[in-house]
C-alpha cells in the first residue's frame, strides 16, 4: 500500500496459539547444532510468531506462541508473576521438609525463589510426584530447585501458563486461542 509516495505495510493481526511441547525440542527458532525445535511443530501457523518463555529440551508442555510483543513482555514481567504450573516427577522421597523449603523458597545464584504452592500427588522411597506453581521464570528453575533439596527431577511438563492449560490438546499439537483466552490472559496481565 502507498501512502504519499511511500510503501507502508498494514498493521500485522495478532495471533495467539499454544502448543504441546514435546521432549527432545529447543524453545528455540535456530539451533547452531542443527537440533530440532518447536517451531518444525509450529511451520503450519500462517503468522510469523515467537515463544513467550521457555522449556529445556528434555520438558515438555504448554508454551504460548503469539507475534503480540506487549503481551509476551507484560506475561513474562516479574511485576505481573503469572503463575505457571508444572507436573513433576523426582527419584527418591520428597520429604514434608523438602517441601517447606521449596515453598517457602531456596537459594540459587540468581538469589532466592519466590514462594512457591505445591500439591503433592505421591511419594515413596524410588520417586515422588507432585505439582508445583511458579510466579517467576528463571532458567531451569524448577530441575535447580529441587536439586537444592538433594532430588532430580526426571519428568517435567507445564501444564498452565495463567489462565490457560493444556486440556485436550495432544502432545506435539497446536491451537489458535479463542477470543475468550486471549481476553483472559490480557487480564492476566492488565490490558485492555
Amino acid at each position: 500500500m502507498l501512502y504519499k509516495g511511500e510503501l507502508i505495510h498494514p498493521p500485522e493481526e495478532l495471533s495467539y496459539y499454544i502448543l504441546h511441547k514435546p521432549m527432545g525440542y529447543l524453545s528455540s527458532a535456530e539451533d547452531p547444532h542443527h537440533r530440532r525445535t518447536i517451531y518444525l511443530l509450529t511451520k503450519d501457523i500462517p503468522e510469523r510468531v515467537f515463544h513467550v518463555g521457555r522449556l529445556d529440551k528434555d520438558s515438555e508442555g504448554l508454551l504460548l506462541l503469539t507475534n503480540d510483543g506487549k503481551l509476551g513482555h507484560r506475561l513474562l514481567h516479574p511485576k505481573y508473576q503469572v503463575p505457571k504450573e508444572y507436573y513433576v516427577e523426582v527419584n527418591g522421597f520428597l520429604s514434608d521438609e523438602a517441601i517447606e523449603k521449596l515453598v517457602s523458597g531456596v537459594e540459587l545464584e540468581e538469589g532466592r525463589t519466590n514462594p512457591s504452592e505445591i500439591d503433592l500427588i505421591d511419594r515413596s522411597e524410588k520417586t515422588s510426584q507432585f505439582n508445583i506453581v511458579l510466579h517467576q521464570g528463571w532458567k531451569r528453575q524448577i530441575r535447580r530447585m529441587t536439586e537444592s533439596i538433594g532430588l532430580e527431577v526426571t519428568y517435567l511438563r507445564r501444564d498452565t501458563f495463567g489462565p490457560l492449560g493444556l486440556k485436550g490438546l495432544p502432545l506435539g499439537e497446536w491451537r489458535k486461542l479463542s477470543t475468550i483466552d486471549i481476553n483472559r490472559l490480557k487480564r492476566e496481565v492488565n490490558l485492555p
